[in-house]
């Protein structure tokens, strides 16, 4: 989907969990594992790499399958965060060698590894499986709406509107195919023709809608070819072939410019569709019940 990365820091309610946890721990009668502390505050102050450090140790001293599994994902989770995506995939293998009840969640997380590193077709896999499967609402929402955007971005507009229909999600799926239909309904710049206007300082610029950058180019380049015939008129032929190198540069700028802009104004269409469809959605696990994994879902 660009992927990265400085991954936006977690949301205010993973925050406060962890607070939450912590004070339960530390007001316990009972002695908190000081390695689970540690990656709770770790992850707290968004140090993802030591906090999976830390949850690996975990699961590589505990003896119970199930918690292994647990504290093997979250890691994964971290490592992901991270973008340590080599990592994460291995952790995630440990997660599926010892359990078998977290295939949603593991699927989830390969997706989200796939996306980062633009493994566009990988992810689409991934999020296919979550669809098809046994999986609850909410993960089949956040997979539906990827996927969506996956078959938008391969141009494949009647899938991405047949993914967002494939999964109950009352509070998005109208916004979502209201942006697909307009997408749909628009059209995009010809980068081809966006060139052959440049021809003309500035209307390049200006068929893509940037009209600044068009008021730019034709003031340059009108100042320059001024600058060019006034010092040919006056025969002053050295001031002229400096003159003509840099007006070459700006012409030639004006039609790789006319070029850009649509490529630009195509990827801004698309984007604003892609917001309107993933509407920001993401998952994170709930801090308070780690190593047992359970997802929360922002939409």
């Amino acid at each position: 989907m660009k992927k990265r990365r400085n991954r936006k820091k977690y949301p205010f309610i993973f925050i406060a969990s962890v607070l939450v946890l912590i004070a339960i721990l530390q007001a316990s009668s009972q002695p908190a594992d000081p390695t689970l502390l540690l990656a709770n505050e770790l992850a707290l102050e968004n140090d993802h790499n030591s906090a999976a450090l830390e949850y690996r140790r975990l699961a590589m001293s505990d003896t119970v399958k199930q918690r292994r599994a647990g504290y093997y994902w979250v890691a994964a989770y971290h490592y992901e965060l991270a973008g340590k995506y080599a990592v994460a995939q291995k952790m995630l293998d440990h997660t599926e060698d010892y359990s078998e009840s977290l295939t949603t969640e593991s699927l989830l997380l390969r997706a989200r590894i796939s996306l980062a590193e633009n493994k566009l077709d990988e992810a689409a896999f991934y999020m296919d499986a979550i669809i098809a499967g046994e999986a609850p609402a909410p993960p089949k929402i956040f997979a539906a709406r990827h996927l969506a955007c996956y078959r938008l971005r391969t141009g494949n507009i009647a899938s991405a509107r047949q993914a967002l229909k494939s999964t109950p999600d009352i509070k998005n799926k109208g916004n979502g195919l209201s942006a697909l239909n307009q997408y749909q309904g628009g059209r995009n710049k010809t980068p081809a023709i966006g060139g052959l206007l440049g021809i003309v300082p500035g209307l390049g610029y200006a068929y893509s809608g940037e009209y600044a950058n068009a008021l730019r180019s034709f003031i340059l380049n009108g100042i320059f070819i001024y600058a060019m015939l006034d010092t040919a008129d006056d025969k002053e032929w050295g001031a002229f072939g400096a003159l003509t190198f840099f007006e070459l540069t700006w012409f030639t700028g004006s039609i790789y410019g006319g070029i850009d802009a649509a490529h630009r104004y195509n990827q801004s269409r698309m984007n604003t569709c892609l917001d309107a469809i993933n509407a920001d959605s993401d998952f994170y696990p709930d801090p308070i019940q780690i190593p047992i994994i359970s997802l929360e879902f922002a939409f």
